[in-house]
Protein backbone atom coordinates (compact mmCIF):
# COMPACT_ATOMS: atom_id res chain seq x y z
CA UNK A 1 0.00 0.00 0.00
CA UNK A 2 3.01 2.36 1.01
CA UNK A 3 4.35 1.70 -2.65
CA UNK A 4 1.11 3.21 -3.95
CA UNK A 5 0.80 6.47 -1.10
CA UNK A 6 0.82 9.78 -3.26
CA UNK A 7 4.06 11.79 -2.34
CA UNK A 8 3.51 15.51 -2.72
CA UNK A 9 0.49 15.45 0.62
CA UNK A 10 2.98 13.88 2.54
CA UNK A 11 5.40 16.60 1.96
CA UNK A 12 2.64 19.17 2.04
CA UNK A 13 2.16 17.87 5.69
CA UNK A 14 5.27 18.28 6.91
CA UNK A 15 5.57 21.54 5.74
CA UNK A 16 2.25 22.27 7.46
CA UNK A 17 3.16 20.58 10.56
CA UNK A 18 6.18 23.03 10.63
CA UNK A 19 3.82 25.80 9.93
CA UNK A 20 1.33 24.84 12.64
CA UNK A 21 3.45 24.63 15.44
CA UNK A 22 5.47 27.60 14.77
CA UNK A 23 2.10 29.52 15.00
CA UNK A 24 1.02 27.46 18.52
CA UNK A 25 4.36 28.10 20.26
CA UNK A 26 3.71 31.25 21.39
CA UNK A 27 0.42 30.00 22.76
CA UNK A 28 2.66 27.02 24.78
CA UNK A 29 5.34 29.21 25.88
CA UNK A 30 4.65 33.65 25.84
CA UNK A 31 2.31 34.83 28.68
CA UNK A 32 -1.13 35.93 27.50
CA UNK A 33 -4.38 34.33 25.82
CA UNK A 34 -3.34 35.88 22.39
CA UNK A 35 0.01 34.23 22.17
CA UNK A 36 2.00 37.60 21.70
CA UNK A 37 2.20 40.07 24.25
CA UNK A 38 4.12 43.25 23.94
CA UNK A 39 6.97 42.15 26.40
CA UNK A 40 7.15 39.18 23.91
CA UNK A 41 8.12 41.75 21.05
CA UNK A 42 10.77 43.35 22.88
CA UNK A 43 13.64 43.91 20.31
CA UNK A 44 13.85 43.77 16.28
CA UNK A 45 14.47 40.06 16.41
CA UNK A 46 11.56 39.49 18.45
CA UNK A 47 9.18 41.77 16.77
CA UNK A 48 10.31 40.55 13.10
CA UNK A 49 9.97 36.88 14.50
CA UNK A 50 6.77 37.52 15.43
CA UNK A 51 5.77 39.62 11.84
CA UNK A 52 6.85 36.84 9.83
CA UNK A 53 5.24 33.93 11.95
CA UNK A 54 1.44 35.80 11.18
CA UNK A 55 2.49 37.07 7.75
CA UNK A 56 3.64 33.64 6.30
CA UNK A 57 2.29 30.88 9.35
CA UNK A 58 -0.73 32.33 11.14
CA UNK A 59 -4.09 31.07 9.31
CA UNK A 60 -2.67 29.41 6.69
CA UNK A 61 -0.89 26.07 7.10
CA UNK A 62 -4.12 24.87 9.19
CA UNK A 63 -6.04 25.33 5.82
CA UNK A 64 -3.11 23.21 4.29
CA UNK A 65 -3.57 20.39 6.84
CA UNK A 66 -7.34 21.10 6.71
CA UNK A 67 -7.55 20.87 2.86
CA UNK A 68 -5.11 17.10 3.06
CA UNK A 69 -7.94 15.77 5.84
CA UNK A 70 -10.44 16.15 2.96
CA UNK A 71 -8.13 14.62 0.14
CA UNK A 72 -6.90 11.97 2.39
CA UNK A 73 -10.98 11.38 3.38
CA UNK A 74 -11.79 10.25 0.02
CA UNK A 75 -9.76 7.33 -0.18
CA UNK A 76 -12.01 5.83 2.44
CA UNK A 77 -14.59 7.31 1.07
CA UNK A 78 -14.51 7.01 -2.36
CA UNK A 79 -16.75 4.35 -2.71
CA UNK A 80 -19.23 5.61 -0.21
CA UNK A 81 -20.02 1.76 1.03
CA UNK A 82 -21.96 1.55 4.82
CA UNK A 83 -18.60 -0.05 5.99
CA UNK A 84 -16.61 2.61 5.17
CA UNK A 85 -18.72 5.52 6.00
CA UNK A 86 -18.81 3.33 9.56
CA UNK A 87 -15.14 3.09 9.51
CA UNK A 88 -14.87 6.98 9.06
CA UNK A 89 -17.05 8.02 11.27
CA UNK A 90 -15.10 5.69 14.24
CA UNK A 91 -11.72 7.60 12.72
CA UNK A 92 -13.02 10.84 13.66
CA UNK A 93 -14.59 9.84 16.68
CA UNK A 94 -10.73 8.41 17.38
CA UNK A 95 -9.66 11.77 16.25
CA UNK A 96 -12.00 13.93 18.82
CA UNK A 97 -10.77 11.77 22.04
CA UNK A 98 -7.10 11.91 21.13
CA UNK A 99 -7.83 15.19 20.85
CA UNK A 100 -9.53 15.64 23.85
CA UNK A 101 -6.31 14.37 25.84
CA UNK A 102 -4.42 16.96 23.71
CA UNK A 103 -5.97 19.96 24.65
CA UNK A 104 -6.41 18.90 28.08
CA UNK A 105 -3.04 17.61 28.92
CA UNK A 106 -0.93 19.66 26.54
CA UNK A 107 -1.70 22.03 24.21
CA UNK A 108 -5.59 23.86 24.61
CA UNK A 109 -5.60 25.30 20.92
CA UNK A 110 -5.92 21.50 19.60
CA UNK A 111 -7.54 21.46 16.46
CA UNK A 112 -8.48 17.91 16.52
CA UNK A 113 -11.79 18.16 18.00
CA UNK A 114 -13.36 20.60 16.01
CA UNK A 115 -11.63 18.21 12.81
CA UNK A 116 -13.91 15.69 14.27
CA UNK A 117 -16.87 17.78 14.67
CA UNK A 118 -16.75 19.18 11.19
CA UNK A 119 -15.77 15.97 9.54
CA UNK A 120 -19.18 14.45 10.25
CA UNK A 121 -20.19 17.46 7.82
CA UNK A 122 -17.56 16.24 5.46
CA UNK A 123 -19.80 12.99 5.96
CA UNK A 124 -22.72 14.32 5.11
CA UNK A 125 -21.97 16.08 1.60
CA UNK A 126 -18.99 13.26 0.52
CA UNK A 127 -21.91 11.70 -2.43
CA UNK A 128 -22.52 15.46 -3.40
CA UNK A 129 -21.11 15.94 -6.61
CA UNK A 130 -18.19 18.38 -7.86
CA UNK A 131 -20.85 20.84 -8.78
CA UNK A 132 -22.73 21.13 -5.59
CA UNK A 133 -19.52 21.14 -3.24
CA UNK A 134 -17.99 23.88 -5.47
CA UNK A 135 -21.34 25.91 -3.91
CA UNK A 136 -20.66 24.93 -0.23
CA UNK A 137 -17.33 25.73 -0.91
CA UNK A 138 -17.79 29.62 -2.10
CA UNK A 139 -21.07 29.70 0.42
CA UNK A 140 -18.75 28.51 3.56
CA UNK A 141 -15.90 31.06 2.79
CA UNK A 142 -18.63 34.13 2.62
CA UNK A 143 -20.47 32.77 5.49
CA UNK A 144 -16.68 32.15 7.54
CA UNK A 145 -15.60 35.86 6.48
CA UNK A 146 -18.93 37.31 8.03
CA UNK A 147 -18.62 35.13 10.93
CA UNK A 148 -15.07 35.92 11.71
CA UNK A 149 -15.12 39.98 11.44
CA UNK A 150 -18.53 39.25 14.16
CA UNK A 151 -16.32 37.27 15.94
CA UNK A 152 -13.22 39.31 16.35
CA UNK A 153 -15.54 42.25 16.81
CA UNK A 154 -17.61 40.57 19.63
CA UNK A 155 -14.59 39.55 21.64
CA UNK A 156 -13.15 43.38 21.58
CA UNK A 157 -16.31 44.50 22.95
CA UNK A 158 -16.01 42.68 25.82
CA UNK A 159 -14.84 44.36 29.16
CA UNK A 160 -11.71 41.93 29.39
CA UNK A 161 -11.06 39.25 26.95
CA UNK A 162 -8.23 37.68 28.40
CA UNK A 163 -9.74 37.66 32.50
CA UNK A 164 -11.01 34.35 31.53
CA UNK A 165 -7.90 32.99 30.69
CA UNK A 166 -5.91 34.36 33.56
CA UNK A 167 -5.54 30.97 35.47
CA UNK A 168 -4.84 29.53 33.29
CA UNK A 169 -1.74 31.84 32.55
CA UNK A 170 -0.64 31.67 35.51
CA UNK A 171 -1.32 27.43 35.88
CA UNK A 172 0.94 27.22 33.41
CA UNK A 173 3.67 29.27 34.91
CA UNK A 174 4.09 27.44 38.23
CA UNK A 175 1.30 24.48 38.39
CA UNK A 176 2.15 20.89 38.41
CA UNK A 177 1.04 18.72 35.44
CA UNK A 178 -2.89 17.92 37.03
CA UNK A 179 -3.41 21.57 37.97
CA UNK A 180 -2.71 22.54 34.28
CA UNK A 181 -4.99 20.34 32.71
CA UNK A 182 -7.37 21.17 35.31
CA UNK A 183 -7.33 24.92 34.13
CA UNK A 184 -6.92 24.04 30.58
CA UNK A 185 -10.32 21.84 30.89
CA UNK A 186 -11.93 24.77 32.65
CA UNK A 187 -11.07 27.20 29.56
CA UNK A 188 -11.62 24.39 26.86
CA UNK A 189 -15.15 25.32 25.94
CA UNK A 190 -14.45 28.86 25.15
CA UNK A 191 -11.72 28.29 23.02
CA UNK A 192 -12.94 25.83 21.17
CA UNK A 193 -16.06 27.95 20.70
CA UNK A 194 -13.80 30.46 19.25
CA UNK A 195 -11.50 27.76 17.22
CA UNK A 196 -14.54 27.07 15.50
CA UNK A 197 -16.56 30.54 14.77
CA UNK A 198 -12.86 31.46 13.54
CA UNK A 199 -10.90 29.08 12.09
CA UNK A 200 -13.52 25.93 11.74
CA UNK A 201 -15.61 27.45 8.53
CA UNK A 202 -12.55 28.02 6.43
CA UNK A 203 -10.85 24.73 7.23
CA UNK A 204 -14.85 22.76 6.46
CA UNK A 205 -14.00 24.33 3.39
CA UNK A 206 -10.65 23.15 2.97
CA UNK A 207 -12.08 19.75 3.83
CA UNK A 208 -14.51 20.01 0.70
CA UNK A 209 -11.67 21.31 -1.75
CA UNK A 210 -9.31 18.30 -0.26
CA UNK A 211 -12.67 16.22 -1.27
CA UNK A 212 -13.08 17.57 -4.33
CA UNK A 213 -9.09 17.28 -5.49
CA UNK A 214 -9.11 14.26 -4.53
CA UNK A 215 -11.56 13.19 -7.10
CA UNK A 216 -9.30 14.65 -9.99
CA UNK A 217 -6.39 13.00 -8.24
CA UNK A 218 -5.14 16.44 -8.24
CA UNK A 219 -1.79 15.98 -6.31
CA UNK A 220 -1.39 12.47 -8.04
CA UNK A 221 0.86 13.67 -10.41
CA UNK A 222 2.83 17.07 -10.29
CA UNK A 223 4.73 16.78 -13.23
CA UNK A 224 1.20 16.54 -15.12
CA UNK A 225 -0.41 20.02 -13.73
CA UNK A 226 2.91 22.58 -14.50
CA UNK A 227 0.50 25.30 -16.04
CA UNK A 228 -1.63 24.56 -13.17
CA UNK A 229 1.13 25.32 -10.47
CA UNK A 230 2.37 28.19 -12.16
CA UNK A 231 -1.27 29.72 -11.94
CA UNK A 232 -1.66 29.00 -8.42
CA UNK A 233 2.14 30.16 -7.20
CA UNK A 234 1.65 33.67 -8.91
CA UNK A 235 -1.99 34.25 -8.19
CA UNK A 236 -1.68 33.04 -4.58
CA UNK A 237 2.21 34.89 -3.64
CA UNK A 238 1.72 38.05 -6.06
CA UNK A 239 -2.15 38.61 -4.27
CA UNK A 240 -1.73 36.51 -0.73
CA UNK A 241 1.47 37.73 -0.15
CA UNK A 242 1.04 41.50 -0.04
CA UNK A 243 -2.20 41.39 1.89
CA UNK A 244 -0.48 38.91 4.98
CA UNK A 245 2.01 41.33 4.68
CA UNK A 246 -0.64 44.71 5.82
CA UNK A 247 -2.46 42.44 8.30
CA UNK A 248 0.64 41.19 10.17
CA UNK A 249 1.90 44.95 10.42
CA UNK A 250 -1.32 46.08 11.71
CA UNK A 251 -1.35 42.86 14.27
CA UNK A 252 1.75 43.50 15.44
CA UNK A 253 1.90 47.31 15.93
CA UNK A 254 -0.94 46.55 18.01
CA UNK A 255 0.51 43.99 20.28
CA UNK A 256 3.30 46.31 20.43
CA UNK A 257 0.95 49.14 21.62
CA UNK A 258 -0.60 47.05 23.85
CA UNK A 259 -3.60 45.33 22.67
CA UNK A 260 -4.66 43.05 19.37
CA UNK A 261 -7.85 44.37 19.95
CA UNK A 262 -7.61 48.17 18.83
CA UNK A 263 -9.19 48.81 15.58
CA UNK A 264 -5.79 48.30 13.44
CA UNK A 265 -5.70 44.87 15.19
CA UNK A 266 -9.21 43.55 14.78
CA UNK A 267 -8.66 45.11 10.84
CA UNK A 268 -5.47 43.08 10.95
CA UNK A 269 -6.72 39.45 12.17
CA UNK A 270 -9.77 39.65 10.02
CA UNK A 271 -7.82 40.63 7.43
CA UNK A 272 -4.88 37.57 7.51
CA UNK A 273 -7.79 35.46 8.65
CA UNK A 274 -10.34 36.15 4.93
CA UNK A 275 -7.05 36.28 3.10
CA UNK A 276 -4.99 33.21 4.30
CA UNK A 277 -6.84 30.89 1.83
CA UNK A 278 -4.97 32.93 -1.38
CA UNK A 279 -1.45 32.80 0.37
CA UNK A 280 -2.16 29.12 1.00
CA UNK A 281 -3.07 28.35 -2.69
CA UNK A 282 0.56 30.24 -3.41
CA UNK A 283 2.27 27.69 -0.85
CA UNK A 284 0.42 24.57 -2.59
CA UNK A 285 1.12 25.85 -6.33
CA UNK A 286 5.23 26.90 -5.50
CA UNK A 287 5.79 23.46 -4.03
CA UNK A 288 3.97 21.70 -6.75
CA UNK A 289 6.10 24.00 -9.48
CA UNK A 290 9.26 23.21 -7.55
CA UNK A 291 8.47 19.21 -7.79
CA UNK A 292 7.99 19.82 -11.43
CA UNK A 293 11.53 20.42 -11.88
CA UNK A 294 13.11 18.33 -9.03
CA UNK A 295 10.78 15.33 -8.32
CA UNK A 296 12.75 14.38 -4.89
CA UNK A 297 12.89 18.14 -3.56
CA UNK A 298 11.90 17.83 0.26
CA UNK A 299 11.69 13.92 -0.05
CA UNK A 300 13.55 13.41 3.34
CA UNK A 301 10.48 15.15 4.56
CA UNK A 302 8.18 12.34 3.86
CA UNK A 303 8.63 10.41 7.14
CA UNK A 304 6.87 12.95 8.86
CA UNK A 305 4.34 13.17 6.57
CA UNK A 306 2.57 9.97 6.93
CA UNK A 307 3.24 10.17 10.34
CA UNK A 308 1.51 13.68 10.56
CA UNK A 309 -0.84 12.96 13.83
CA UNK A 310 2.57 11.66 16.04
CA UNK A 311 4.26 14.94 14.94
CA UNK A 312 1.54 17.55 15.53
CA UNK A 313 0.87 15.70 19.08
CA UNK A 314 4.21 15.54 19.71
CA UNK A 315 5.63 19.01 18.95
CA UNK A 316 2.81 20.19 22.01
CA UNK A 317 4.38 17.13 24.41
CA UNK A 318 7.79 18.89 23.75
CA UNK A 319 7.00 22.77 23.80
CA UNK A 320 4.96 21.51 27.07
CA UNK A 321 8.10 20.40 28.63
CA UNK A 322 10.03 22.95 27.80
CA UNK A 323 8.00 25.69 28.87
CA UNK A 324 5.13 24.63 31.61
CA UNK A 325 5.89 24.80 35.43
CA UNK A 326 6.12 20.81 35.63
CA UNK A 327 9.00 20.91 33.41
CA UNK A 328 11.74 23.13 32.40
CA UNK A 329 9.78 26.37 33.27
CA UNK A 330 10.15 28.83 30.82
CA UNK A 331 6.76 30.00 29.99
CA UNK A 332 6.94 33.54 29.67
CA UNK A 333 10.51 34.05 30.00
CA UNK A 334 11.23 34.19 26.55
CA UNK A 335 10.47 36.58 23.40
CA UNK A 336 8.85 35.08 20.40
CA UNK A 337 12.26 34.81 18.52
CA UNK A 338 13.76 31.92 20.72
CA UNK A 339 10.08 31.01 21.49
CA UNK A 340 9.96 30.07 17.59
CA UNK A 341 13.04 28.98 17.21
CA UNK A 342 11.81 26.13 20.13
CA UNK A 343 9.24 25.44 18.03
CA UNK A 344 11.38 24.96 15.04
CA UNK A 345 13.59 22.51 16.52
CA UNK A 346 10.82 20.40 18.16
CA UNK A 347 9.53 20.00 14.02
CA UNK A 348 13.12 18.90 13.40
CA UNK A 349 13.59 16.37 16.32
CA UNK A 350 10.06 14.74 15.29
CA UNK A 351 10.92 14.68 11.69
CA UNK A 352 14.36 12.40 12.50
CA UNK A 353 12.25 11.01 14.63
CA UNK A 354 9.46 10.14 12.50
CA UNK A 355 11.75 8.81 10.01
CA UNK A 356 14.26 6.57 12.52
CA UNK A 357 10.65 5.01 13.40
CA UNK A 358 8.89 4.36 10.08
CA UNK A 359 12.31 2.77 9.29
CA UNK A 360 11.63 -0.06 11.14
CA UNK A 361 7.35 0.25 11.57
CA UNK A 362 5.08 0.81 9.13
CA UNK A 363 2.76 3.38 10.52
CA UNK A 364 3.67 6.04 13.38
CA UNK A 365 2.81 5.24 16.94
CA UNK A 366 -0.55 7.28 17.10
CA UNK A 367 -1.34 6.19 13.27
CA UNK A 368 -1.11 2.67 14.20
CA UNK A 369 -3.32 3.83 17.72
CA UNK A 370 -6.02 5.00 15.18
CA UNK A 371 -5.78 2.04 12.74
CA UNK A 372 -6.39 -0.80 15.15
CA UNK A 373 -9.26 1.60 16.46
CA UNK A 374 -10.51 1.79 12.74
CA UNK A 375 -10.37 -1.55 11.95
CA UNK A 376 -7.55 -1.28 9.63
CA UNK A 377 -4.91 -3.48 10.11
Amino acid sequence: MNSQREAMPDRLRAIALLGIVVVNAPLLGIVGSAGLSPQSLAGPLNTAAAFLMIAFAQGKFYLLFSFLFGYSASFILKDNTRANRFRFSRRLLVLAVIGLAHAVFFFIGDILISYALLGFGLLALSRRSDRALKIWIVVTVTISILVITATVSLVALLPEPTTGLAYLDSALATGSFLEVAGARLESLPSVVIYVLLTQGGMAFAAFLLGLLASRQRFLADPQSRATQWRRMMIIGLSIGLPLQLVAAWLQVWSISAGSIYSEAGMAGLILGFATAPLLATGYVGLLGWILCRRPTFLQALTPAGRASLTVYIGESVLLSLLFCGYGLGFYGEWGSFPVMLAAVGSWGLLVLCARLWLNRFPRGPLEEVVARLTRRV
